[in-house]
């Protein structure tokens, strides 16, 4: 599957709000699948299909120490993987700030289970590039992975005119009677491929748990088929802003974001194109005819996964009763 390809599956991809729409999306999977299940497909997997790959996750913050590059392996397919062996505790790992040209050793954090720097001489700043370089050697295998992230401009900020501001009624309406929508109002960062928004409860439970939400869910009968509680607590929602041109920008939150009757933690991230490609495409990896491709990584060598950078700002809001 070509690059070219995958990338204009992202622009088909854009206009799909995946995470605020997840439950109608689930059921017309199961429509979809149910139409044609007289096309069923079959992949032969074993492992002489096996390849050997670093798994890479990692963002960078400017102004903000690099302490959270988690580096892992893969393993064969019906293989019995083994906890230990799944982080790479002793591979090279390397950041190049290619402004300055210098390089910095990254160690493994033993607690956290990630790779970090530990000193203050390392400084990420708004608009520079980074080159992460890996060296790891498992199974008998000597491999080697690099990326590099081009950090977004200074600028993004959340303005006081968001109507998401302090408290908020579920599915507030205004004196005419209609829905007012969440919605972020901020300035943009030059440089960044999309801006996604992280919505966490600071509570869930089944006691605060919004069960007037419209498709009627119910959280305990959720739970008891399997879902967590993280699923509902945890959401996001995103928008593409490629251009540069104008500084002002808006995001709507569908109230379908919200679950709990809450305090909400709300972090606007403004990303560079590497996360853009990743957060889009690594679900979207078998089609409707059966077809299956890779996620777009922007990982050079023996290497998959994402390492990217991003400009955050936080807003805080209350959902509650009315």
């Amino acid at each position: 599957m070509t690059r070219k390809y995958i990338e204009r599956k992202i622009e088909i991809a854009k206009t799909c709000r995946i995470a605020a729409r997840r439950y109608f999306f689930i059921f017309a999977q199961l429509i979809i699948l149910s139409l044609f299940s007289c096309r069923k497909t079959s992949v032969s997997i074993d492992k002489s299909t096996y390849e050997p790959k670093i798994v890479i996750a990692g963002l960078l913050y400017p102004e903000q120490p690099v302490d959270n590059i988690r580096i892992s392996r893969n393993f064969p397919v019906g293989e019995d993987v083994e906890l230990q062996r799944i982080i790479l505790s002793m591979a090279l790992v390397m950041i190049t700030d290619l402004y300055s040209g210098k390089k910095y050793y990254l160690q493994y954090n033993i607690t956290r289970a990630v790779y970090e720097y530990p000193y203050d001489d390392l400084k990420i700043l708004y608009g520079n590039s980074y080159k992460l370089e890996v060296n790891a050697e498992f199974d008998g295998y000597q491999l080697y992975a690099s990326a590099v992230t081009t950090v977004p401009e200074k600028g993004l900020q959340i303005l006081a005119d968001s109507s998401i501001y302090g408290r908020m009624y579920y599915r507030e309406k205004d004196e005419k009677g209609r829905l007012i929508t969440p919605t972020i109002t901020y300035n943009k960062s030059r440089g960044a491929a999309f801006y996604l928004a992280s919505i966490i409860a600071a509570y869930a439970g089944v006691d605060n748990f919004i069960y007037e939400n419209p498709p009627g869910l119910d959280i305990k009968k959720a739970l008891g088929k399997g879902a967590q509680m993280q699923d509902f607590q945890f959401t996001s929602a995103w928008d593409k802003r490629y251009d540069n041109g104008g500084k002002l920008a808006k995001m709507e939150i569908d109230w379908f974001n919200f679950w709990f009757y809450s305090p909400y933690r709300i972090i606007l991230y403004a990303a560079d194109k590497n996360y853009y490609h990743f957060f889009l495409t690594h679900k979207f990896v078998q089609e409707i005819d059966g077809n299956l491709h890779e996620p777009l990584f922007d990982i050079e060598g023996d290497g998959i996964g994402y390492f990217g950078s991003a400009v955050t700002d936080t807003i805080y809001m209350e959902v509650v009763k009315k």
